[in-house]
């Protein structure tokens, strides 16, 4: 019996000759939809800045009292609407290439999603310097430090990617292998932020950047 269960348990765990393990645990690279990589990885890589400057703006600053909650809340606000064009249209891009959308319209959709999108993530990049980067210390508190550890990013970015690879094949697992390509790539992309959102958090929180007292 343990060993009919074994079996069981390795053919389902398998990909299978038909797939490919790098179909299953990083969704971004379609197989059937060659068109569709590049706006589904641009997605991926504006999502997971947005999500990673919003983190900062949420929890950096979060020890100091002088600071107020409105002004973190307000550069937040605004991180969201400078990447809300930027993602929508990247989205719709990525939902044209797997309708197989084609002509002048389509173009024009795509040149618009990349136009606004390197300004965009510059100009969020900015805020956030300017936010986490400002002498915000005072009243014979200690100067501001940096909150996280050198490995602490590159931590966090590898359970991410981790994560969502893991959330990936474990739906396809579920889903006995029936699971589609855009289904897989929406359960990559959440688990990947949540988990990117969630492991950054408490370094932020707890780092203590406006530390009073020896």
């Amino acid at each position: 019996m343990k060993l009919v269960i074994g079996d069981h348990w390795r053919e389902a765990v398998r990909f299978g000759p038909d797939t490919q393990a790098r179909h299953i645990l990083w969704p971004a690279s379609f197989p059937d939809t060659p068109r569709a990589r590049v706006p589904a990885h641009a997605l991926a890589a504006l999502l997971f800045v947005t999500a990673m400057c919003e983190a900062y703006l949420l929890w950096y600053w979060a020890d100091n009292h002088q600071l107020h909650v409105w002004d973190r809340h307000a550069a937040l606000w605004q991180t969201s609407v400078i990447m809300a064009a930027p993602v929508l249209l990247m989205g719709a891009v990525l939902k044209g290439a797997l309708r197989g959308w084609k002509g002048a319209w389509y173009n024009l959709l795509t040149a618009a999603a990349w136009i606004p999108t390197v300004p965009a993530t510059l100009l969020v990049l900015l805020l956030v310097s300017q936010q986490t980067r400002g002498t915000y210390c005072e009243g014979g508190a200690h100067p501001p430090e940096h909150p996280l550890p050198d490995h602490a990013v590159p931590l966090c970015i590898a359970l991410a990617l981790a994560a969502g690879s893991s959330a990936s094949w474990l739906v396809w697992l579920i889903s006995r292998r029936r699971a589609r390509p855009e289904d897989l790539y929406r359960v990559w992309l959440l688990a990947l932020l949540v988990t990117l959102v969630v492991t950054l958090a408490p370094w932020l929180e707890s780092a203590g950047t406006c530390r009073t007292g020896a």
